[in-house]
């Protein structure tokens, strides 16, 4: 088959734009005017995105292209520039020969989505892309051992814009929570915005650390290697 599409179950959609409403009522609610406004068109587009696109997996071994979609974000790779498949559960990522990955999970990656019968499809794909490359690498280089697919990619070797992303987040959700509207008339209105606060508080401060982590255990690694 020269063209393998897969999309996610609708369900994931509903759930993806049920979640970016909840987001945007939240920023409008608890959220000053200056980041209430940024953040609602940034959660109504990923929302409007998701309900258009959804997730999809698109392998074009005849046109020698592999299109991964995230709702409104979207990658197109070259077959002969992957330099690795990886799937850790329903997790599917691939980087490319310039250091760059991208990730989705196929499809789902918690209890809810279990629950509401998302099927697990990251192997198969991974699969599929990994032999794809596999062929278009050896029809580039037919000294190539087309059996040899691409190789893994641990997570200590992944790009560190990933860990400053991880990191920025941290950052942003730690600003957030200090700027939550926590002072209501409403009492339920009072503990719902310090929930939020917390929960905010928490999930930056842990991105932070988990970051962090990264950074020292990749520093300790490579001290290691040169001694």
């Amino acid at each position: 088959m020269p063209i393998q599409r897969w999309r996610c179950p609708v369900v994931l959609r509903v759930k993806a734009v049920v979640i970016a409403a909840a987001g945007v009522a939240v920023a409008v609610v608890f959220f000053p005017l200056w980041l209430a406004v940024p953040v609602a068109a940034l959660l109504g587009g990923y929302g409007l995105g998701m309900a258009a696109f959804g997730f999809s997996v698109t392998l074009d071994s005849e046109a020698g292209l592999l299109r991964l979609r995230a709702g409104p974000v979207f990658q197109r790779i070259r077959l002969t520039n992957v330099a690795a498949v990886l799937v850790e559960a329903r997790k599917l990522s691939v980087a490319r020969v310039n250091g760059w990955e991208f990730s989705l999970y196929a499809w789902g990656k918690g209890p809810l989505d279990r629950l509401l019968g998302v099927p697990d499809v990251a192997g198969e794909i991974g699969h599929a892309i990994a032999a794809a490359v596999a062929l278009a690498k050896a029809a580039a280089d037919p000294g190539a051992d087309p059996a040899a697919g691409p190789g893994h990619t641990p997570s200590r070797d992944r790009p560190r814009l990933a860990v400053a992303l991880l990191a920025a987040n941290g950052v942003v959700a730690i600003g957030c929570a200090l700027v939550v509207r926590v002072h209501w008339q409403n009492p339920a209105l009072t503990v719902l915005g310090v929930v939020i606060a917390l929960a905010l508080g928490v999930s930056g401060l842990l991105y932070l650390i988990v970051a962090l982590w990264i950074l020292l255990t990749e520093r300790a690694r490579r001290t290691s290697l040169i001694s």
